[in-house]
């Protein structure tokens, strides 16, 4: 499997650092919650390491993919897990994070796509401009992963290639709230971002 030189792999960490930075004021301002974000995880795997990543990570959550329009190829991936969902709701409505009792419905759903649609189109703004190159987002989906078969339906590669770069970012807010943000990119374009990558 072909490997990131040491170089291209700190500017693929700095980029993810970069984008997290501006999803997570997005979040801020939605939760009104101080967001901090863990430094970014930078691997390179195959389609079936994916699988195994989400499968570990995404079960009991849900997962809010939106990948990129046009020719610029690329997905991302934001976890939450149940609890979390509800949190996250009841602060976007002027609460205090507490989760409220019963199943998940189509408002969270709703709610945690909304949240990950204001973070990425956060982050798509930050990216064109460090790369030179519009990049825009599809619309939000949102999966309730509680076995196997939600993690098969979630388009994880709506791109070809088998092998690929996995952005692995962990945020918080306080004591209320977790959640991952999955970013995953095939080589051609971690190449593109690394050749053009230029800081602000």
């Amino acid at each position: 499997m072909a490997q990131l030189a040491p170089l291209d792999q700190d500017k693929m960490a700095e980029v993810a650092h970069i984008c997290m930075s501006h999803s997570a004021i997005s979040l801020n301002t939605l939760t009104r919650q101080v967001i901090t974000v863990s430094p970014p995880s930078v691997k390179v795997v195959n389609s079936a390491d994916i699988k195994n990543i989400l499968t570990a990570f995404g079960m009991g959550s849900v997962t809010v993919q939106i990948d990129y329009k046009d020719d610029f190829h690329g997905n991302n991936l934001l976890m939450f897990k149940e609890n979390d969902v509800k949190v996250v709701m009841d602060l976007m409505m002027g609460g205090s994070g507490v989760a409220a009792p019963g199943e998940l419905n189509e408002m969270h759903l709703s709610c945690v796509s909304e949240v990950m649609n204001q973070m990425m189109g956060s982050s798509a703004i930050s990216l064109t401009e460090m790369i030179h190159k519009t990049v825009d987002i599809n619309p939000p989906k949102a999966t309730l992963v509680s076995a196997k078969e939600d993690i098969e339906s979630i388009d994880i590669l709506p791109f070809p290639g088998d092998q690929m770069v996995i952005i692995l970012s962990r945020f918080e807010a306080a004591k209320l709230l977790k959640g991952i943000m999955i970013r995953i990119f095939p080589m051609e374009e971690t190449r593109f971002i690394c050749d053009n990558f230029k800081t602000r």
